[in-house]
């Protein structure tokens, strides 16, 4: 299988597992993603995607693409909610990546909520240079994260960012080095599977929420997750643990 799905108590670790080919986005692959995640929040809290050390995933198999017309992409749904797996979880998800996230790769781990890469982890969207141009929400997603004017020259030329780069422009959260990715990775998530499953979705949410909205609308909106998580079982054994620390 080239898609592999392990538990860590809390924690589920997908790992994108066909080396060979650099995890290559084929239709195959997107939908073993899928299928193994489909519905995972009702088992976890916290979901960790790596690949392997010479590539994360290095985009949509250009051979399958080599076939498609405009009217048989559009017909067949090329590139349809399945693609999109990884975004709609509900639960917080972190990538752990080394080697190369290029095109769909890079796309997959922008959906991500948290990022943490090797020092050899290189980033970019080359589609350019087979005139095209993302099509996993990689325009959307890159500008939200570094500007119109950054994400533009990175799409416009289709060059790489390099891990360091990649931390600079807030892409990354943070560096490790790559012996210690998946370690690093697993003990971040470890951490955020302890707190209150309604307080990590709701922020989850909220975080989102600001890239989608206008600043007054999203305070309005997060005050009223804030008031809501009032009447949760978590916030009660939260605040009487704080109060007895106290």
């Amino acid at each position: 299988m080239s898609v592999e799905l392990s538990e860590k108590g809390l924690v589920a670790l997908l790992t994108l597992n066909n080396p060979a080919k650099l995890n290559v986005l084929s239709r195959d692959f997107m939908e073993e993603i899928h299928e193994k995640i489909c519905d995972i929040e009702k088992k976890f809290n916290v979901l960790v995607i790596t690949g392997g050390s010479k590539a994360f995933a290095v985009g949509v198999d250009v051979r399958e693409i080599q076939e498609f017309s405009h009217e048989k992409a559009y017909l067949e749904s090329f590139i349809d909610y399945r693609w999109e797996s990884i975004f709609d979880v509900k639960i917080p998800v972190i990538a752990a990546i080394s080697g190369y996230a290029l095109g769909g790769g890079f796309e997959l781990a922008l959906m991500c909520d948290i990022i943490i890469a090797s020092e050899t982890a290189v980033f970019g969207f080359p589609e350019v240079n087979l005139a095209l141009m993302p099509g996993m929400g990689g325009t959307q997603m890159l500008t939200g994260i570094v500007g119109a004017k950054i994400a533009s020259e990175i799409l416009l030329t289709g060059r790489y960012v390099t891990a360091p780069e990649a931390l600079n422009l807030g892409i990354v959260s943070q560096l490790t080095d790559q012996d210690l990715l998946l370690e690093k990775s697993l003990e971040l998530a470890e951490k955020i599977s302890q707190k209150s499953v309604m307080s990590t979705r709701m922020i989850k949410d909220a975080v989102r929420l600001a890239q989608n909205t206008s600043l007054t609308q999203g305070m309005k909106s997060e005050r009223q997750m804030f008031r809501s998580l009032f009447s949760t079982s978590f916030k009660q054994k939260g605040v009487e643990a704080f109060l007895k620390k106290k």
